[in-house]
């Protein structure tokens, strides 16, 4: 199979654990258009300043290809008939991209990836930023059955338009009918197995629940939407994972968040807050009470966390680890590839 990869070159947690991915399976047949340049070691440190998260867990890892294939598609349009399927890896960023694709190529052979932080579908959360002509192409261009994977995902049909005010028959009929669910995802390499022996804390030292925060002044709160670290060096960041029993987490601007996965990579069980407010299809899938505390409150998880004995910790962070060794970057790649050859 070969793939041609197509992304705005910016830094997005779903198209890069996705991309890393599919170059574990597929190698240089999956070809990026254009170069993600972040993906690819050696990372510098000033690429790295860029990324959100400082570019841990996911960037500068790739080897780049052994000759400079890239050149070959320096205007793509030319030289692609003998590509398998053609990946629009952020639609929001991409679409002049995705409409030049639809009179290119065969529909059933575009895919797009949708890493919105909400639930709206492609175009209607920016239908007032690009005008009635995108909304119309897309109308018109016989695009619904494409298949489309969006992470942040409701049941809704009204969620997924942001247009409350159409019956549900319309919403329908101007919604992708070929819909996938998919998640962040974290590279194998990056999964360190720790005991409960290694703990010497309770909490990571970065908290993104202000609740809780008020009640360990010692813990750091990360307001949303600000890149507030306390961790320059990766190896620091895991480091205290590891050392932390829990890692707490819970809906930011999207309900999925790479910070889940860095946590059950390095050993610390997700504590989870209001998980029970998320739609059934929405990312992350796969947590349970098996492999992780749901609570509502501080008061709700201190008394979970004082409650739980040895046993049932061990218990959950096994089931943690199973957990993310099904959320690798080349298990959901396999995944992916599995659902668009369906």
């Amino acid at each position: 199979m070969k793939i041609l990869f197509f992304h705005s070159n910016t830094p997005d947690y779903l198209s890069a654990g996705l991309f890393h991915g599919l170059r574990e399976v597929l190698g240089n047949k999956c070809l990026d258009i254009p170069r993600f340049d972040c993906m690819y070691a050696p990372l510098s440190d000033e690429v790295r300043s860029k990324i959100r998260g400082n570019g841990f867990s996911l960037y500068g890892l790739l080897e780049d290809y052994p000759e400079n294939i890239h050149e070959r598609f320096f205007i793509w349009h030319k030289n692609i008939s003998d590509f398998d399927y053609y990946i629009v890896a952020d639609i929001w960023n991409s679409w002049e991209v995705y409409l030049k694709l639809i009179r290119s190529v065969p529909k059933e052979k575009i895919i797009i990836i949708d890493p919105s932080d909400n639930f709206r579908f492609y175009p209607f959360n920016n239908f007032y930023k690009n005008g009635i002509f995108i909304f119309f192409q897309y109308l018109f261009s016989d695009t619904k059955s494409i298949k489309y994977f969006k992470r942040e995902l409701s049941s809704s049909l009204k969620d997924r338009t942001g247009l409350y005010f159409l019956p549900n028959f319309i919403q329908r009929i101007l919604l992708p009918k070929n819909v996938y669910k998919i998640n962040f995802s974290i590279p194998s390499s990056k999964i360190s197995r720790v005991t409960p022996n290694n703990k010497i804390k309770d909490f990571t030292a970065n908290i993104v629940d202000e609740e809780l925060v008020s009640h360990f002044p010692e813990l750091q709160v990360i307001p949303i939407g600000q890149e507030l670290y306390k961790f320059n060096k990766e190896r620091e960041y895991y480091a205290d994972i590891q050392n932390s029993r829990f890692g707490i987490t819970t809906k930011r601007s999207g309900w999925d968040c790479l910070r889940h996965y860095e946590y059950a990579a390095n050993g610390a069980v997700l504590c989870f807050k209001n998980y029970q407010e998320k739609p059934v299809d929405c990312a992350p899938h796969g947590l349970d009470k098996s492999n992780c505390i749901f609570y509502k409150s501080t008061e709700d998880l201190k008394l979970q966390v004082a409650e739980l004995s040895d046993e049932e910790y061990s218990y959950l962070l096994e089931n943690s680890y199973k957990w993310i060794s099904n959320n690798t970057t080349k298990k959901i790649a396999e995944k992916f590839l599995n659902d668009i050859i369906k």
